[in-house]
């Protein structure tokens, strides 16, 4: 991918650049680690998944699992609530078509879109998540919901400060109460972040 910027540098893509390099060796190193995102036991659950850009991945994994339990195994699946975001819709939202049918299906209870780039003032899947922060707060505390983050680590990080925000103002908690609300949720395995730098 290559492209020319308004200001007329050249943009190049990261990955598809260096694999274009690197076909003359024909050696590329690869890491992969398995995902440690699990869907609970317990089907009826309900999930929150937030995760923009390519984040969106194993998102899309966990909503066609959920389609399966509901579909094939007949199971009773709890909400799925996703957030998702990038900077333009006509560019970057690219499973739009997928995200639709799991939405008329019924698999995808609530979808939340941040299109960051759309508007004057920048809007990311935490100002969302702060925006819902009573529906947030009761599928977590009284549905037992687990919570699934998938992106960079700066975004991680303001997700979880709008989640401890979350359970500060909604469950009353103090501020170091509500960290340890947080730590627990994660040993647990109800609340789980894929983060990269």
């Amino acid at each position: 991918l290559k492209s020319t910027r308004d200001d007329g540098s050249e943009f190049k893509g990261v990955c598809s650049n260096h694999l274009a390099e690197t076909i003359e060796s024909g050696k590329v190193r690869v890491f992969s680690r398995d995902s440690s995102f699990r869907l609970p036991a317990d089907a009826s659950k309900p999930i929150i998944m937030i995760g923009p850009g390519t984040g969106i991945a194993p998102m899309r994994a966990l909503l066609q699992e959920r389609a399966h339990q509901k579909k094939n195994q007949k199971l009773k699946v709890g909400e799925n609530v996703l957030y998702f975001g990038c900077k333009q819709r006509d560019l970057d939202f690219i499973y739009a078509d997928e995200l639709e049918t799991f939405k008329k299906s019924k698999t995808l209870t609530k979808m939340h879109l941040a299109f960051s780039r759309e508007q004057d003032e920048k809007i990311y899947v935490q100002h969302l998540l702060a925006k819902n922060a009573k529906e947030t707060w009761k599928l977590m505390e009284k549905g037992g919901a687990y919570i699934y983050v998938c992106g960079g680590v700066r975004m991680g990080q303001d997700v979880s400060e709008a989640l401890r925000k979350i359970v500060t103002s909604q469950g009353d908690f103090t501020s170091t109460d509500a960290k340890k609300y947080l730590e627990q949720m994660s040993s647990s395995g109800r609340y789980v972040q894929e983060l990269w730098a």
